[in-house]
């Protein structure tokens, strides 16, 4: 029956699309993904395929073709968790790769043999899937290819799969795959771990390649001494920029602020208006990487729930073990004889009192600026988890210390003072015959890296 619209048999255009889709499939590596992921109830439509081409999908897809063509010997990719990165990357592109070239000796690794494992069986599956069939009829494993670690394919090309701390004797790569070379948080934050990732890349992954091979590096970030953190992050220790040159490298963060980043994804930065986003973020311009599924908001109270490990994990920008702010040596002790007599003394808290913060601590204490501008802190500071009544003794008793510590002035919260603490708080003083001037102040948005941005600034001058 002809088609209204073109005048020809409809099994005819069916005929016509399906080519198209195989010829988009065997030259475009986004178009394989979303052909050999179909949708079981429209299997024919790709835009029903289960596999979702997000713009970050399509951005890696495109270096990754660049991998391919050689054009790109060295590239690396840091990732939220959860975002695709190993169906794309690790059980999609090396059988598009085979497909295309069945000659290709192609070597990927991670964290354990179990788990390299598990993708050579995931690939095996794709491989001998009826659609991969239609692609490309001459990419055929060999009868004897069984086991899981080794892939054969009858025109000479392997796939061969390897835990971290296997040797992989024998086994040239053409291309290495490297997805989650570290398991978790506790392999992370063990140098002795971090340390054997390191001679494992060095000392086999990188020696079973040649001199025309290309690399392929993804994992999301867990520590700045990780495997992407001691080859390319220029702030580290043993930053190498010889061999940092040879890389491309791009982070792709689960909350885009950066203008360029999110031109190249094809996202618009707009400025929040969540009080929860905007708590946590700051008030900037800014989008989900993925908003369908991993929303501002959702990520907002990620980041409440553990800051440190979002910044790692979600944000592809892991901090020291020291901290990212305030290090150790930047403060320095002192004995009480030291301190010195002619300080200007400046008292300041912050509450958490409130019903939502009432896990959080509250901190009330002083300190003392002398005459070449270095801050001193007092001793007699308190953090700790305190009800209403307590928080105002411990100020009335720093506002009645003598001279020459004797505080000039307070500084908190005005919020705080008008909802809360500030009737009883004024009473006080008054039956105490304390007369401080206090200072209410608004709290800047953004996050809590953003507001200590004056005082980190001066540790690091040494003040």
């Amino acid at each position: 029956m002809p088609d209204g619209a073109s005048g020809l048999p409809a099994d005819e255009i069916r005929r016509a699309e399906q080519y198209l889709q195989l010829r988009l499939a065997k030259d475009s590596f986004i178009d394989f993904c979303q052909f050999m992921k179909p949708d079981p109830n429209d299997p024919g439509n790709p835009d029903a395929s289960l596999f979702q081409a997000n713009p970050h999908n399509i951005l890696i897809a495109e270096a990754l073709e660049k991998v391919e063509r050689g054009e790109c010997l060295r590239y690396a990719v840091s990732m939220p968790p959860q975002h695709g990165k190993s169906e794309e990357i690790s059980r999609l592109f090396p059988p598009w790769l085979v497909g295309r070239k069945p000659w290709l000796k192609i070597m990927f690794g991670t964290y354990s043999q179990d788990f390299a494992n598990s993708f050579g069986g995931e690939v095996r599956e794709i491989m001998q899937a009826e659609r991969y069939g239609m692609l490309f009829p001459k990419t055929v494993l060999r009868s004897d290819s069984k086991a899981k670690d080794m892939l054969g394919i009858k025109d000479g090309g392997q796939l061969a799969f390897l835990g971290r701390g296997g040797a992989g004797t024998g086994k040239p790569a053409d291309i290495f795959i490297i997805d989650d070379p570290i398991k978790d948080d506790e392999e992370a934050q063990s140098p002795t771990i971090r340390e054997k990732v390191w001679q494992w890349f060095t000392k086999v992954a990188y020696t079973r390649c040649h001199g025309a091979s290309a690399i392929v590096i993804v994992h999301t970030r867990w520590n700045e001494d990780d495997l992407i953190g001691r080859l390319l992050d220029t702030e580290h220790p043993d930053h190498d920029p010889e061999i940092a040159r040879d890389w491309t490298y791009i982070n792709i963060p689960a909350v885009i602020m950066d203008p360029e980043l999110a031109a190249a994804l094809g996202l618009e930065l707009t400025v929040p208006t969540s009080e929860r986003v905007i708590a946590e973020f700051g008030d900037k311009p800014m989008c989900a990487l993925w908003e369908s599924r991993f929303s501002l908001e959702h990520l907002a109270s990620a980041h409440r729930l553990n800051s440190r490990g979002f910044n790692a994990l979600y944000m592809g920008k892991p901090a020291s073990e020291e901290g990212d702010y305030f290090r150790k040596e930047q403060i320095i002790g002192y004995k009480p004889g030291e301190l010195p007599k002619n300080l200007r003394v400046y008292s300041a808290s912050d509450h958490a009192l409130s019903e939502k913060q009432r896990a959080d601590w509250s901190v009330i204490g002083s300190v003392g600026v002398d005459e070449n501008d270095h801050i001193w802190v007092l001793p007699d500071l308190v953090w700790d988890k305190i009800q209403t009544d307590r928080a105002v003794e411990e100020m009335i008793r720093l506002m009645k210390r003598p001279e020459p510590l004797k505080t000039t002035s307070w500084f908190v919260e005005g919020d705080l003072i008008k909802k809360s603490i500030g009737p009883f708080l004024r009473k006080r003083m008054r039956e105490e015959k304390v007369y401080t001037p206090i200072f209410e102040f608004s709290t800047t948005k953004g996050d809590k890296e953003f507001k200590a941005r004056s005082i980190q600034g001066r540790m690091q001058m040494g003040k």
